[in-house]
């Protein structure tokens, strides 16, 4: 006589909020036990699986590496604008075609494509100088096409962003009170929010905190303007040059690292300033969403904070209403400018020199694009602002001095 006993459990605990940490999720998919009497046998099989709520990332000493160079491409491009990245070897630019080239560009170097005739691309170099570059020597990335307008809905990993750290090359920027060089220390904070832009995250909303998860894939493409570069490099950029970057994506959003210098006197709290395009209100709400971020991921830090009076997310523009600075003036996407805190006072220098405190800034930003990206939020801390007459403005742009990194042996 033959006895068959078959139990099945199963068991599953799920909690999900709206971008937010999944609890802990752990299913028995079944248990089975038969009992024949002839020959008594037993067979047990059990399937165990468990998906971990996400856990804080933690936090790397530095940024990844840049990404290796590409292999060229195969075959001319269709497209006549996007971004160009030299391919293994170097590539040879050409002010003109029929002339010989000017420069081997290093491998890995990214250049915005403005045009094409067959098999050649029109560049613009980093100093700001048209150029020509055959397909076949770099790896092509054409701009997007339509697509619906970010906000609620939007898929994130649609998204282009173009990450600017500010100056570099002998455009040094800031110095702090210690000798901190503000170019470095955007180019830390830039990598950081590329890194955090080509990773899968979950976000507590109501701490701030980014974990490990899945709610928020990584965005469709992120580029840095300036890149870490090769081996003894150091990246100088004109701004038509950064500009022209995001322009020809058509990128969704151009975000410029900075940090901040001369402040009006004390402030209570980070005197942190977010500047938007006067014209775009895009960027105004882009703006306003980074300024929530960092003045929450900024409170967890003490400091002698600094700022301006009028700090918060505001225009510069002169007496006849255009931008004052060029990443603004000349993006057509929408862009910001971010003066995070003030390198100038030795206190807020001294945060900057932690990784701590680093991560916490691109926290902040990736945290504002993803709001910016995927919901309706409109930000806050606005601040109207008068036109601005005084001098001594810098507008970054390229020294005379600025070259294009060449291959060795190029």
């Amino acid at each position: 006589m033959h006895r068959l006993t078959i139990m099945l459990a199963a068991g599953l605990v799920a909690a999900a909020c709206q971008n937010d940490a999944a609890a802990p999720v752990t299913t028995v998919a079944a248990t089975t036990t038969t009992t024949v009497a002839a020959a008594t046998t037993t067979t047990t099989s059990t399937t165990t699986s468990t998906t971990l709520a996400p856990t804080p990332t933690s936090i790397p000493e530095t940024p990844d590496p840049d990404a290796s160079a590409p292999a060229p491409d195969s075959s001319p491009p269709t497209a006549t604008r996007g971004a160009a990245v030299v391919a293994v070897g170097g590539a040879d630019l050409y002010a003109n075609r029929d002339d010989e080239p000017y420069v081997r560009a290093h491998e890995g170097l990214l250049f915005p494509v403005v045009g094409r005739e067959g098999g050649w691309l029109e560049l613009l170099d980093h100093c700001d100088d048209p150029s020509w570059v055959r397909f076949d020597e770099v790896a092509f990335t054409p701009a997007r096409g339509d697509t619906p307008r970010v906000g609620e809905g939007f898929a994130f990993s649609d998204a282009i962003i173009v990450v600017d750290p500010g100056h570099g090359g002998p455009n040094i920027g800031a110095v702090g009170p210690t000798g901190l060089i503000e170019k470095e220390v955007n180019l830390d904070i830039a990598r950081r929010t590329r890194d955090l832009l080509n990773a899968p995250h979950s976000v507590d909303w109501e701490t701030g905190e980014i974990l490990d998860g899945t709610a928020i894939p990584p965005a469709g493409q992120v580029w840095l303007t300036r890149p870490e570069g090769p081996e003894g490099a150091d990246i100088e950029a004109g701004l038509t040059f950064r500009t022209t970057i995001a322009n020809s994506l058509r990128a969704h959003a151009l975000i410029s690292i900075h940090n901040n210098a001369a402040p009006d006197g004390p402030y209570d709290g980070p005197g942190s300033e977010i500047y938007h395009q006067v014209t775009d209100l895009r960027s105004r709400r882009l703006s306003g969403l980074i300024l929530e971020e960092m003045r929450r991921g900024f409170s967890a830090f003490e400091a002698d904070w600094v700022g301006d009076d009028d700090a918060g997310a505001k225009v510069r523009v002169r007496e006849d209403g255009r931008d004052i600075y060029g990443i603004l003036r000349l993006s057509n996407v929408p862009a910001v400018i971010i003066e995070g805190v003030f390198i100038s006072n030795e206190s807020e220098e001294a945060l900057l020199k932690t990784p701590e405190f680093r991560q916490a800034y691109a926290d902040a930003v990736y945290r504002g694009l993803v709001r910016f990206i995927t919901t309706h939020d409109a930000g806050s801390g606005f601040i109207d602002t008068e036109p601005f007459t005084a001098g001594g403005l810098s507008s970054g742009a390229p020294v005379q001095a600025c070259v294009v990194a060449a291959q060795p042996g190029g």
